[in-house]
């Protein structure tokens, strides 16, 4: 498999894509009025406190003030008006409410993620060689400070492992010194596009292309800094005339993946809905009937859009509670499959996903957790004349109200002319079922909310 970054740069944003044989299979993007901020750290100044301290509005620079929630009431920190403290952004702002925060924070590296508020050490799940588990717990028997070990820290050696510690802790003592020493909300940002490609820079990657000369620049000074000479080679730069990630293709594959249908290689397809409450993910066999039984073309259709299914939540960055209605399985031993085939795929995405399992009514249910924002907001907004229902009023109901409000209009208005500004096909039906000298009609499809605009004329 040939796996590819590309950064894309202009003065507008920046795009990182990650391709698996020319597939797109993951997309960041960052502007600069836009910023992502979930993960960032803060310097916060406490503006409001309400219910006894539950919840604390929390002045972080931002448009919207943030908040501190807490759920549990007995061991609630005392906080006053004023107070600056250390916060993370848990979410981001969303649906009118401000930003979630935590207080505790955390600082992500390669294959350590420190815990500075915390004295927990926790071991990824996906380790089971207890040898191994213990070996690593070994090797940071005299640290101070709360640590998560990813799974791929079973690669390295405790020395490896050690100086990133040693670098995640030099990062977090200064933002401990810039809280005390600095004005700036802004401590640590955990967003940067430059960031992320590092984190997805290793030894897989067969090459990252890069058409801007300052990026590659920084991204090249990086790797030196942290002796990881051996990753300079995979960087390439991109001087063709075309845009880059029209060259690659990715911008089509982008488009697909706004797409609410997406069709499967057999014919098949999911179709995928969001709504305020949720995402439901439809599995259809369509055009894809070939050769199989009933059961088992079932089965296959599943379990080829399980993978699908996967890289679609992925690339939309799709969050909250996820509802999967794939075709009916009438066999226990088909759902376990099926469940295991999706679990596969999904064990390659970098977000926390919950609760994975079949419900009562058949249906795949799970939470995905939320951070950054979705692929259609950088792409797509609400349509202001569905107000995203996807619905317009119907020809018949815009005729009706038309000669409701035409009669009423007539009826008690003394008026010398009544001008109709609406669709051909309408005219041509209104007058067939009112008759009246004062109505003059006009040509105009621009009225898609109400489908029909009145003028009046007094005497």
């Amino acid at each position: 498999m040939n796996k590819c970054l590309i950064l894309s740069k202009n003065t507008y944003e920046a795009k990182l894509a990650l391709l698996e044989d020319n597939r797109l299979e993951e997309i960041y993007i960052e502007r600069e009025k836009e910023k992502e901020i979930s993960g960032n750290i803060y310097k916060g100044k406490i503006v409001d406190i309400l219910n006894k301290g539950e919840i604390i509005f929390v002045d972080i620079g931002l448009k919207k003030n943030a908040f501190l929630s807490f759920e549990n009431k007995k061991n609630i920190p005392k906080f006053n008006i004023s107070d600056s403290l250390i916060v993370q952004v848990e979410t981001e702002a969303r649906d009118g409410k401000g930003a979630r925060l935590t207080l505790d924070y955390s600082i992500n590296g390669e294959n350590l993620v420190l815990l500075p508020n915390s004295k927990n050490l926790s071991i990824s799940k996906k380790i089971e060689d207890l040898e191994i588990v213990k070996k690593l717990k070994d090797t940071f028997l005299n640290i101070d400070k709360g640590l998560i070990l990813r799974t791929k820290s079973v690669e390295k050696s405790p020395e490896t492992l050690l100086e990133e510690y040693k670098k995640l802790e030099t990062i977090d003592n200064q933002i401990k010194k810039d809280f005390k020493e600095k004005n700036t909300t802004l401590l640590y940002d955990n967003n940067s596009i430059l960031k992320k490609a590092l984190t997805l820079l290793d030894e897989d990657i067969d090459e990252f292309i890069i058409d801007d000369e300052d990026s590659f620049n920084k991204i090249k000074n990086t790797l030196e800094e942290n002796k990881k000479n051996y990753l300079l080679k995979k960087l390439k730069k991109y001087f063709k005339d075309e845009d880059i990630f029209s060259y690659y293709k990715i911008d089509t594959q982008i488009e697909r993946a706004l797409d609410r249908k997406v069709y499967l290689e057999s014919g098949a397809s999911i179709v995928i809905e969001k709504t305020e409450a949720l995402v439901s993910i439809d599995v259809n066999t369509g055009q894809n009937t070939g050769n199989q039984s009933s059961q088992n073309l079932i089965f296959n259709t599943n379990l080829e859009a399980c993978k699908e299914i996967a890289r679609q939540i992925k690339l939309r960055n799709l969050a909250g509670i996820i509802i999967i209605d794939f075709i009916d399985l009438k066999k226990i031993s088909d759902r376990k499959k099926i469940l295991e085939e999706l679990k596969r795929y999904l064990k390659k995405d970098r977000m926390e996903i919950n609760s994975l399992d079949f419900s009562h009514l058949g249906l795949v249910q799970f939470t995905r957790k939320r951070q950054g924002k979705e692929l259609s907001f950088y792409y797509r907004e609400k349509c202001h004349y569905c107000e995203g229902t996807s619905y317009l009023l119907s020809k018949d109901r815009i005729i009706l109200n038309l000669l409701a409000d035409l009669n009423s209009q007539i009826k008690y208005n003394d008026l010398n002319k009544i001008v109709v500004k609406t669709k051909k096909d309408i005219i041509k039906e209104v007058k067939k079922l009112i008759s009246n000298a004062k109505i003059e009609y006009i040509e105009n499809s621009s009225f898609y909310k109400e489908g029909y605009k009145i003028e009046l004329y007094r005497r």
